[in-house]
């Protein structure tokens, strides 16, 4: 049998509620898709959201949702490590401890990706530096001036280069 993929999204304060849910939930209905359908007996993939600290983590809309615990709790086990974008994505690229986390995870997991304006945490730990990248349209700019290591492509609604 198949061995469950352990997907891990990065939240934080400000962070676009759809960055989360949108791909969270592309991953969860594959997964009961695949059961459905008789071609697995249990589910391709977990899901699970971390944040700064374990609990509710307001989103630029108001609403909450909820990191199952601290992203400094995790260190193994993850196939693939999203971040989130948002309003808020500035603050948390400028947060030491998750650069730091990030760069010391992202070697370890099997994909490493982010949503929209979540490049910018990941560009802020330097592991995009060399790498093709876009964000959303109106932040390629920003992203270029400050992260001149990285290569933006604006055009394309998604980059991949290697396993990011």
């Amino acid at each position: 049998m198949l061995r469950r993929r352990h997907i891990v999204f990065v939240a934080f304060p400000d962070v676009q509620v759809l960055d989360v849910t949108g791909p969270l939930e592309v991953f969860g209905r594959a997964a009961r898709l695949l059961v459905e359908r008789g071609l697995r007996r249990d589910l391709a993939y977990s899901v699970e959201i971390v944040g700064p600290t374990a609990g509710p983590i307001e989103t630029s809309s108001g609403i909450a949702i909820v990191a199952k615990r601290s992203f400094r709790d995790v260190r193994n086990n993850v196939d693939t490590l999203l971040v989130a974008g948002g309003r808020g994505s500035r603050s948390a690229a400028q947060d030491p401890a998750l650069r730091a986390w990030l760069a010391r995870v992202a070697p370890r997991v099997r994909r490493l990706g982010s949503v929209c304006t979540g490049t910018f945490i990941l560009a802020a730990a330097g592991l995009l530096d060399g790498k093709r990248a876009t964000t959303h349209w109106a932040s390629c700019e920003a992203l270029a001036q400050m992260y001149p290591r990285v290569r933006i492509e604006p055009d394309p609604i998604f980059v991949r280069d290697g396993r990011v």
